[in-house]
């Protein structure tokens, strides 16, 4: 119940936010915009070769945020208040001519394109060439965001240490309580662990660090393990500009997380021609949205391109806005962004500026956005920051476009790239902690339907249950080889120092204080860990992990009874496990050999023991979608918002934004989980649940599907989320309730 509540309270919240952010104000100046591009700024240039062709790129290995071109143009983008407020996150933005990115950019902006928030201090420290003893605490912007909650949550162990060891967290506790030896009644001191502290007056969990005045008379090393840390891991991170974490601006971008390449096709810039052109359709630009062959109707300003891509056409930003970004943002700059391509990746775009005809010169510029990817999911703007001066191509000379996709890209965040999973990998980090690996309020429903390889999660999950616990379970507290401590919790004995698992505790009421105490090696009940990490949340967790697992085993070559002894190997050792290896945890009682031998045993059994599943199971009783979505179109005849006439309308409508989880209204088999019509006209992607005595729920118009024909599926499980494909006028979720084959109102059923 615990979780419903949480993705009710977000999803609401999500909505009222989309509601406010109606009033979002963006102020540039049009002669800013229109500006020309002088020269080609002083840029470090290396070549790419393909097909025998050599074009000059930008050398990323020695450019970063801070020595890109200044912005040309002045600009403002003002959020409501009542928005910042409902975040607790700052979208407002400004900036001058003549401002550099690493100065009006934030980490949340690039959250699924460069992953920053992988980052930490000493990773930085070591790029960038400086010591993190030297440098001053307030210079990590987001510090004085943090609460010591906050900190607890974020570090972990952090807790375990005494007061006076944490010499910033020891001054905000005498400024609390000045001129005394001891701090409260219960004479808390600086002999006392911020643990203790906090088990006697958990209210001193909510001091903020910016209630220091001397925050800079600290070095980021006061706080023990701060800078081991991911950045992702510390409140607010999202909120900090570029310049606001000491040297990142300073990193070259092929040093990123997720870096910055260069591959792709070359063209060559054959003939430029002025704005004066009309009617152009064999383009090479547009956006992700509407796909990379957007034609142009007036003032078609382009590069013509000869090589392997002859005859086509990269159009002009500076005079063609085409449709853009996606989510609650989407609305920003009337939905419209500057007409170009990604060549370097989703970071920033690039766009055709000036094209001079009689000179046979084309400038190209950058492009940035803004984007929320928390909860809620506001998504990306369209890319509208800009212009930043980049190349400049004269007639005859190669030119690198990328990769050629006339697709255009979806609304919904991509997969997580390969090698920020293995570089997360590398730095401790979760796959589950990262962006994109998860639906962020989707929770996950229950453990019906297959993995890959056609292992059932409910036979593994009952399979590890048999060997870890309930539910309730509490472990050993214990230490790893890299030094983390702490109590391997619930059925799945997740450790507790997982950032994963310490996100899902910390959002609720009292999480820091639970998890100091865990972190300490204090005593925890059953009752504590059912309360602080639901049985929903282990789930949740459980089945991306183990999805994950399964992906690693499946790509070692492991299938049948080896892929789930394998399975338990990694969950048990972790990733780099080695296979039918001999080493045991802190009870001796198993190896990973042996581990994933009783692993492959129980699951056997629960497979073939199945019996109080509720998947596939109907309980009568639906289910809004959408929760909290208002409904925007009822059930009955209607004008059509396409072709104007009167039609019955088969369904209801509901507002929700790209990306939005829709669950399942009831238990069911997934019928059909496709195309209906095309992705223009009809019902577009289309999921059918059949929940037996002749009911059926449809759910149309989704951008996304996450179940399959044949699935078995509980009430609340995702079938996909929220789109516009096929017959639509904008992202929404329609909902059908069939009986027999014929359509009712789905008001007879529920509230909406």
């Amino acid at each position: 119940m615990e979780g419903r509540t949480y993705r009710a309270i977000a999803l609401t919240l999500f909505f009222l936010v989309g509601l406010v952010l109606s009033c979002l104000l963006v102020f540039v100046p049009l002669e800013g915009v229109a500006r020309d591009i002088a020269a080609e700024p002083a840029i470090p240039i290396t070549t790419v070769a393909s097909e025998g062709q050599f074009a000059r790129v930008p050398d990323w290995s020695q450019i970063s945020f801070s020595t890109l071109p200044p912005i040309l143009s002045d600009g403002s983008f003002v959020a409501p208040s009542e928005v910042n407020q409902l975040l607790g996150y700052d979208l407002s933005r400004t900036w001058q001519a003549g401002d550099t990115a690493d100065q009006y950019l934030k980490l949340g902006d690039f959250q699924t394109s460069l992953y920053l928030q992988l980052f930490n201090l000493e990773t930085i420290a070591q790029l960038a060439n400086f010591d993190s003893s030297q440098i001053a605490l307030d210079a990590l912007q987001m510090i004085a965001w943090q609460k010591i909650d906050d900190l607890v949550t974020a570090i972990p162990g952090l807790s375990n240490y005494k007061v006076a060891d944490v010499p910033p967290i020891a001054a905000l506790l005498r400024d609390q309580f000045p001129g005394t030896p001891s701090w409260n009644p219960n004479a808390v001191s600086t002999n006392s662990t911020i643990a203790e502290v906090l088990s006697a007056k958990p209210e001193l969990g909510q001091l903020s660090l910016s209630e220091l005045e001397n925050l800079n008379e600290f070095a980021l090393t006061d706080i023990p393990d701060l800078t081991n840390v991911s950045l992702q891991n510390l409140s607010g991170w999202g909120n900090s500009t570029i310049e606001g974490v000491p040297g990142l601006a300073n990193i070259p971008f092929d040093q990123m997380p997720n870096p910055v390449e260069v591959f792709g096709l070359i063209g060559i810039v054959d003939i430029v021609y002025g704005p004066a052109e009309t009617d152009r359709h064999n383009t090479i630009s547009g956006s992700q949205q509407v796909g990379f062959s957007a034609a142009c109707q007036i003032n078609c300003g382009y590069a013509e391109l000869a090589g392997t891509l002859y005859g086509k056409q990269w159009i002009s930003g500076k005079y063609q806005e085409v449709e853009g970004g996606f989510g609650v943002l989407k609305s920003v700059n009337g939905g419209r962004e500057p007409t170009g391509r990604h060549p370097f990746g989703n970071a920033f775009k690039v766009a055709v500026w000036d094209t001079d005809e009689s000179a046979g010169t084309i400038t190209t510029a950058l492009f940035f956005r803004i984007c929320y990817r928390g909860v809620p999911d506001l998504g990306c703007t369209p890319y509208f920051l800009g212009p930043v001066p980049f190349l400049s191509h004269r007639e005859k000379e190669p030119i690198f476009v990328g990769l050629l996709d006339a697709l255009g890209g979806a609304s919904s965040p991509a997969p997580i790239p390969a090698g920020v999973i293995e570089k997360a990998r590398q730095w401790g980090i979760p796959e589950a902690a990262l962006t994109g690996s998860n639906r962020g309020l989707s929770g996950g429903g229950s453990l019906c339907g297959e993995g890959p390889g056609g292992v059932d999660f409910e036979a593994l999950a009952a399979a590890f249950s048999s060997i870890e616990g309930n539910y309730s379970s509490v472990g050993s507290f214990v230490c790893d080889g890299d030094g983390n401590c702490g109590r391997g919790l619930g059925r799945y004995q997740y450790m507790s120092y997982r950032s994963d698992v310490r996100q899902t505790i910390s959002q609720k009421d009292g999480g820091a204080a639970f998890l100091a105490r865990v972190d300490s090696g204090a005593a925890i009940s059953e009752a504590e860990v059912e309360r602080f990490f639901s049985p929903s949340d282990q789930d949740n967790l459980f089945k991306g992990d183990q999805t994950r697992n399964i992906n690693q085993a499946i790509g070692e070559g492991f299938s049948g009874g080896r892929l789930i002894e394998r399975v338990g190997q990694i969950h048990f050792g972790g990733s780099g496990a080695p296979v039918d290896g001999g080493a045991s945890d802190a009870h001796g009682r198993l190896t990973l050999k042996t581990y994933g031998e009783e692993l492959r045993s129980q699951y056997e059994s629960a497979a073939q023991t199945k019996s109080n599943s509720a998947c596939g199971r109907a309980t009568g009783d639906l289910t809004a979608p959408v929760t909290g979505a208002p409904v925007t179109s009822e059930y009955g005849w209607r004008i059509h918002p396409i072709y104007g006439d009167e039609r019955f309308h088969a369904g209801i409508d509901l507002g929700a934004a790209n990306g939005t989880p829709v669950q399942a209204a009831d238990g069911g088999t997934v019928t059909f989980a496709g195309v209906s019509g095309s992705m223009t006209s009809g019902y577009g992607q289309l999921v059918i649940v059949d929940h037996g005595n002749g009911r059926e729920t449809w759910y149309a118009h989704l951008g996304s599907m996450d179940v399959k024909e044949g699935q078995q599926i509980a009430g609340g499980d995702v079938l996909g989320q929220v789109g516009s494909t096929g017959g639509s006028t904008g992202p929404h979720l329609h909902f059908e309730v069939r009986e027999n084959g014929e359509p009712v109102d789905p008001r007879q059923y529920m509230d909406f």
